[in-house]
């Protein structure tokens, strides 16, 4: 009997933080439910974040470092692809891969001894499960595919910190089903591509966007750069006649995890 492409596999790379696992994926036939997944996150403890920030960096395509007010450091789809580089002497904590291609995966460039977690077999055949903890910083899965003829999947990460619910959605095809969303759950800060033609464009992004209805911050990702101009969009479809854009001459964003979000903020980063 063939393998259903969303069988779990847990996978957990020994690191300096205690990982402890909390498997809370169930699975049947590529059916899926998440259980507390819309419970809301844990609260920061008062006055112990209030003045501290989350500082996030995009790496290009879909690489992001992002350091926690607590100061766990998060590297996601690290690329070394075209004209993406990783820089030298980044180091994480926990270093997630969303599949197995050559612009997300580049694992050897981060450094630090981090833990782990590859979203999906060598092959992008099936979705591993994992649901766990790492030092303060809760991250779990949910199954997904790369393109809308589900020759292939992708796993969106999830990651809880600082009161705060993020998810990355890595190179999702298609909009999201009832089962996605509800086991995303409340998201706070979306990171989302829009470039079209390996993923979903600025159209479905948008739809996925009123899905989810994030409640502070979506970065765009994954289109077209100077870096890598193979994609067919920019952010620039995806951002048109967005209300509360912010478009910065950096790569970082710097905010704090406490602050009062008054409306969604579009933040648009520079390679």
């Amino acid at each position: 009997m063939k393998q259903s492409a969303f069988t779990p596999t847990f996978i957990i790379t020994s690191v300096a933080f205690a990982l402890v696992a909390a498997l809370t994926i169930v699975t049947s036939g590529g059916s899926y439910a998440r259980t507390h997944a819309d419970s809301r996150v844990a609260a920061v403890s008062p006055g112990s974040e209030t003045a501290k920030t989350v500082k996030i960096r995009w790496f290009g395509q879909a690489g992001f470092l992002i350091t926690t007010a607590q100061g766990t450091r998060i590297v996601i789809d690290p690329a070394n692809f075209k004209g993406y580089k990783m820089p030298e002497g980044v180091t994480a904590d926990i270093l997630t891969v969303s599949h197995e291609h050559m612009d997300h995966n580049a694992v050897e460039t981060v450094g630090g001894n981090p833990a782990v977690f590859r979203g999906t077999d060598r092959d992008c055949s099936t979705v591993h499960t994992i649901d766990t903890t790492v030092g303060p910083v809760r991250l779990y899965t949910v199954p997904s595919y790369h393109d809308p003829g589900h020759h292939g999947v992708n796993a969106i990460f999830v990651f809880e910190f600082d009161g705060l619910r993020l998810a990355h959605l890595g190179d999702i095809g298609e909009v999201l089903t009832s089962e996605q969303i509800d086991a995303l759950g409340q998201i706070d800060i979306l990171m989302i591509p829009v470039g079209g033609k390996y993923t979903i464009s600025h159209v479905e992004a948008d739809s996925i966007v009123n899905q989810l209805n994030p409640k502070r911050l979506v970065f765009p990702m994954h289109y077209k750069t100077a870096a890598f101009d193979g994609l067919p969009y920019t952010a620039e479809p995806f951002l048109a006649d967005k209300p509360n854009v912010t478009r910065l001459e950096t790569n970082e964003f710097v905010f704090k995890p406490a602050a009062i979000a008054s409306e969604l903020e579009y933040v648009l980063m520079r390679y």
